[in-house]
């Protein structure tokens, strides 16, 4: 008999919610670099190597049951023939194999739907890359797992004599290892679970209760943010099939060191970023808004022990201050209306956060219908997720891991998307845009790092002036470098 395992409610919603053009499924993109004296064909045989391993790890052997009942009620039947041929490809770039090159290439493979009649992921391995170096693409259905498995899934050695591994999809990989050793066993039953939504409700009641009040100017808390005050914006429209992805890579030093200096967090940082790049890019197309543009910021909840699959997430809504041109000003609204949709959340359980981001997302999933979203006030203008990744350097198959870019999903009423991960000793910005509707993303992430610079200005002026001297003795050295060139969004590190 095939095992099968139910979806979650949450987990149905993203699959449910799948079309043409708006395919559901998140992704990383990984730099590596080639090891010193490797061989020729590296890449080549690294792949005739991955090609050797079947795929047998859960989740990653997970297929939606099909026909009528897969339709009323999801859930995943458990294969052992998924064709490896399929899932794992290997791709050049064609010369010169740039940043430019490459970021062709990944916005084609994230505008493909997946096929839901196969297990829901895709592992890319890219040759070409300039500065001898290669990277890999990898996608999965958000209805599969949420970003904080998926970067569980992607944890690799921080020892190069270790990284010689099973891949992620094998059950003798290293991850799978750790999976089972700390699985605490069969799921919890039906008792445990019914007690837990019992005690989530109170708590749900009561931050259901205050988004109503915020919502009709009744809040407690001024700095609350309603969920019908975003005004209308160029993000809000609905989204054709092509994606756009542009990246920006920026020192984790130097952000911590803004949010230090001005008594905020990495991630009040990360928005006032987003935020003065917004600002100047709306400015540019005469779109800004007067009001300011409101951005949902995830939150993960805790997985259960041994869980390898599934959602666990819920989100706050922040004002990013775009209609106020003073630094300062800015970022201490982003600061406060950040703490105060934390705080809204540290009242709940996480049942009760996961019920709520549910509920008061219906009038924005309503939206996703034909002639809704042209009628409907947006929610939110946009997410801005910041997924914590790893703190060491790590290894594949012996190359080092230059880089590590996010790459998630866009929709119906939300055409951009900024997801930020940590990694080592930087942040790496990861934008994904509906084509049409979002031209020059890649402009975008260009002002993020102005912002940034901008930031640090205005809160670190004597480390600002210093770096900047230091700048210009480096530019006397250097071959001058065009508008053209300055626009490039690179996805090396060390920028």
């Amino acid at each position: 008999m095939v095992e099968r395992i139910p979806l979650s409610a949450l987990d149905a919603v993203f699959l449910l919610a799948e079309t043409r053009n708006t395919p559901l499924h998140v992704a990383g993109l990984q730099i590596f670099q080639i090891p010193a004296g490797a061989p020729p064909h590296f890449v080549s045989k690294l792949f005739q190597k991955l090609r050797g391993f079947p795929v047998s790890a859960p989740p990653l052997n997970y297929r939606l049951r099909g026909g009528l009942a897969g339709k009323v009620m999801p859930s995943w039947e458990v294969i052992d023939d998924a064709d490896l041929e399929y899932h794992v490809r290997h791709l050049a770039l064609p010369y010169p194999g740039g940043e430019r090159e490459l970021g062709a290439l990944v916005s084609r493979l994230h505008s493909n739907p997946m096929d839901l009649s196969r297990p829901l992921w895709e592992f890319h391995l890219i040759e070409g890359l300039a500065g001898n170096r290669f990277a890999t693409y990898c996608k999965m259905h958000h209805a599969l797992m949420d970003g904080a498995n998926f970067m569980k899934l992607s944890n690799l050695p921080t020892d190069p004599a270790d990284s010689f591994v099973p891949p992620f999809w094998s059950a003798d990989s290293r991850q799978n290892l750790e999976r089972r050793a700390r699985s605490s066993g069969l799921p919890e039953g039906w008792p445990a679970m019914i007690e837990k939504e019992i005690k989530a409700l109170p708590s749900l009641v009561r931050g259901l209760s205050t988004a109503v009040g915020a919502a009709l100017g009744a809040a407690e808390d001024p700095d609350l943010v309603s969920i019908a005050e975003a005004p209308r914006t160029v993000f809000n429209v609905r989204v054709g099939e092509q994606r756009r992805v542009a990246t920006h890579l920026a020192s984790l030093k130097r952000i911590k060191a803004i949010g230090r200096a001005v008594g905020g967090t990495v991630n009040d940082v990360v928005l006032a970023a987003c935020s003065g790049a917004l600002r100047r890019y709306l400015e540019e197309r005469d779109e800004l808004p007067e009001d300011s543009l409101i951005a949902a910021v995830p939150v993960a909840l805790h997985h259960e022990e041994g869980t390898t699959s599934g959602n666990a997430v819920t989100y706050f809504n922040t004002r990013l201050g775009t209609n106020i041109a003073d630094v300062r000003e800015r970022f201490e609204l982003i600061r406060r209306t950040s703490e105060a949709g934390k705080a809204q959340l540290k009242h709940m359980t996480e049942t009760a956060a996961l019920h709520y981001m549910m509920i008061v997302s219906i009038p924005g999933v309503l939206a996703w219908l034909p002639g809704v979203g042209a009628m409907a006030r947006p929610l939110i203008n946009l997410i801005i997720s910041n997924v914590p990744g790893s703190r060491e350097t790590l290894y594949f198959h012996g190359a080092e891991m230059v880089a590590h870019y996010p790459v998630s999903q866009v929709g119906h009423g939300m055409a951009l998307n900024i997801t930020v991960l940590s990694y080592a000793d930087q942040l790496s910005f990861g934008l994904v845009a509906c084509r049409d509707s979002v031209p020059s993303v890649q402009r975008l992430a260009v002002y993020i790092g102005e912002a940034l610079d901008e930031l640090a200005a205005t809160f670190l002026p004597q480390r600002a002036k210093a770096s900047a001297a230091k700048s210009a003795g480096r530019q006397k050295r250097r071959p001058h470098r065009t508008a053209a060139d300055t626009r490039k969004v690179r996805v090396r590190t060390g920028r």
